[in-house]
């Protein structure tokens, strides 16, 4: 019950909350580990990818976690390992401080050998200055090693990216872009209505209609707010870099338009700048890695406009697999060749008799009782035997007669008493 208590406890965390060590009776191999790239910017972000592997029959519960260096810094995610046949096999999570994978204890009861497969997540570099050039990482006994380059944004006022002339707000064109929260499989798509610099006239009737691409699905509700939702802005700032832009964007009074998961419909007013936002889940749990979206906005009558936008899941993934295990063959038995059958043997031909020659006895007179017949001896000994039978019944009649007499003769007495 502890066990599962962790585990449960591991997938309900908060982005900024630390992934809990969980209690494994197998622990995955980390086969190999490094960054994708060769270099990074100090301060952005990068990816970490790797490969892990199981022994055969592993005790569950499995899995692996990973410890990042304080140089590192995780970036809040969720992701499946998915395998070839797109069934997830098991679920990792990143937080600031580590990776932490476990495996689906029916998955590997039912592919319990030649466990494997691979991973990706990432961070975000943050280095001191003085550690830039090549920087050596050691993530739990590996050894990651990666070119740090200078932050691209030194701060406000200095660097290329300040601008000194020409940095006048002169209106905006219609747009789209998207962000993508990896932890809830979310994204909060942004259309940007297009105006001048003075925002618009007043009066205008704009309608924002959005055609999701496949993977997704359009919400109504998202962390108890209402969408589409309808933001707008009416004052321009200078920022530190010096560029001049709408800023102070605030949510519309919903009272004030009308709207569905996939539109709004406002009037707009005098000096006003729009943003609609549209909300939408991620259908295929973040394998695509990247997903599109199509506005069409409309703004009176035969002004209308159609605007794409993509987001790129800068969060993790993996796969996994396993196989069935391997039934045992019983060796097939060795066949003793078939003996072979001796030719049956020539019958010799029957021997011919030779004629017998006549003895002298053959020419004698009959013995015995066959003399006198004119039988043969055969003949003699079969009268003989009913000469015998004849005989002993002849004998046992006798017998029986004697013994009945005396029977008779002693009847008499036994009735009358004596």
């Amino acid at each position: 019950m502890a066990a599962i208590a962790v585990l449960v406890a591991s997938f309900s965390l908060s982005p900024s909350a630390s992934v809990a060590a969980t209690a494994r009776a197998t622990t995955a191999s980390i086969d190999s580990l490094d960054f994708t790239s060769a270099t990074v910017k100090n301060g952005s972000s990068a990816e970490i990818r790797g490969t892990w592997s199981l022994p055969d029959n592993p005790a569950t519960p499995a899995g692996f976690t990973l410890t990042l260096p304080p140089e590192l810094t995780g970036r809040s995610d969720a992701f499946p390992l998915v395998d070839p046949a797109g069934a997830v096999m098991g679920r990792c999570l990143v937080d600031q401080a580590t990776l932490d994978c476990s495996f689906d204890a029916d998955y590997l009861s039912a592919h319990p050998e030649n466990l494997h497969g691979t991973f990706f997540f990432w961070v975000t570099v943050q280095n001191e200055a003085s550690e830039e050039g090549t920087v050596v990482y050691n993530i739990d006994g590996h050894t990651l090693s990666v070119q740090v380059e200078p932050s691209p944004d030194p701060g406000p006022g200095t660097g290329t990216e300040v601008c000194t002339q020409g940095c006048a707000f002169t209106g905006r064109d219609n747009g789209k872009w998207g962000q993508y929260d990896a932890v809830t499989g979310t994204i909060v798509w942004v259309v940007q209505v297009g105006s001048g610099r003075s925002g618009f006239s007043g009066g205008e009737t704009v309608k924002v209609s959005d055609v999701l691409a496949e993977n997704q699905e359009l919400l109504g509700e998202m962390n108890g707010v209402q969408y589409a939702e309808l933001w707008s802005s009416s004052r321009l700032v200078t920022g530190a870099n010096g560029w001049e832009f709408p800023s102070y964007w605030a949510p519309v009074d919903r009272s004030t338009y009308a709207a569905t998961p996939d539109s709004v419909t406002f009037t707009a007013e005098a000096g006003h700048y729009y943003d609609v936002r549209f909300a939408a889940r991620v259908t295929d749990q973040g394998v695509a890695g990247s997903y599109t979206n199509r506005a069409n906005i409309s703004i009176g009558a035969g002004n209308d406009a159609s605007v794409t936008g993509q987001v790129v899941r800068q969060g993790g993934g993996g796969t996994g697999g396993g196989q069935a295990s391997t039934p045992t063959v019983s060796p097939t038995p060795t066949v003793s060749p078939t003996p072979a059958v001796s030719p049956t043997p020539t019958a010799s031909p029957t021997p011919t008799a030779s004629p017998v020659a006549p003895s002298s006895a053959s020419t004698s007179e009959p013995i015995g009782l066959s003399a006198h017949t004119g039988g043969s001896a055969a003949m003699e000994s079969r009268l003989m035997g009913l000469l015998v039978f004849a005989g002993l019944t002849a004998l046992g009649a006798a017998i029986a007669l004697a013994a009945f007499l005396t029977y008779r003769s002693r009847e008499p007495r036994r009735r009358s008493g004596r």
